[in-house]
């Protein structure tokens, strides 16, 4: 009975007792807690896609604005507009739609 698995078990946690803890805490820190290496690598991956579209949504603002600010300033933008986004014309002009590839 002495040479059973209990004895053998219990000079192995012994012997190894340091790197067991350590081993269990690294598995804490990278995986099972809250703050976990794992969820931040992820959430700082997210805010890098969250900051990405707030550029891309300042640059579309921007881009609105100044649209605003000639459409407001000059009349001639807002034909050239509705002509080439929304193909309009007048009743007296033919319309050609060339398609691009």
């Amino acid at each position: 009975m002495d040479n059973g698995f209990l004895p053998q078990f219990k000079a192995f946690l012994g012997k190894h007792k340091y790197l067991i803890v350590f081993v269990l805490f690294l598995l804490v820190m990278l995986v099972a807690s809250d703050n976990s290496m794992v969820k931040r690598m992820v959430q700082k991956r997210e805010i890098r896609s969250l900051q990405e579209q707030l550029r891309e949504s300042a640059e579309q603002k921007r881009q609105n604005e100044l649209m605003l600010n000639d459409l407001n300033n000059d009349s001639l933008v807002l034909d050239r507009i509705a002509r080439e986004r929304y193909k309009m014309h007048r009743e007296d002009e033919d319309l050609f739609i060339e398609e691009q590839r």
